[in-house]
């Protein structure tokens, strides 16, 4: 079940995304259809990844929280 979220909000503050081992991902930059897209890096882009907002399993205000470990992230880099 995807959650209800204000994904414009998300989006345009840049929130932090962690991995189900609570390790960081990245940052949200943009949605793209059903996914988001998470740029891990600042200065040096090292991934971006297209995530299916399916795979977000909570969102404490702060930072979302995929159901998938940090390991699997490379399936959805692109």
């Amino acid at each position: 079940m995807e959650l209800a979220l204000d994904w414009n909000e998300i989006i345009r503050s840049k929130k932090k995304v962690k991995a189900r081992d609570k390790i960081p991902c990245g940052n949200v930059i943009a949605e793209y259809k059903d996914s988001i897209i998470v740029l891990d890096g600042e200065v040096i882009v090292s991934h971006e990844y297209i995530i299916p907002k399916s795979k977000v399993d909570n969102y404490n205000g702060r930072e979302l929280f995929l159901d998938i470990p940090y390991n699997m992230l490379l399936n959805f880099d692109f």
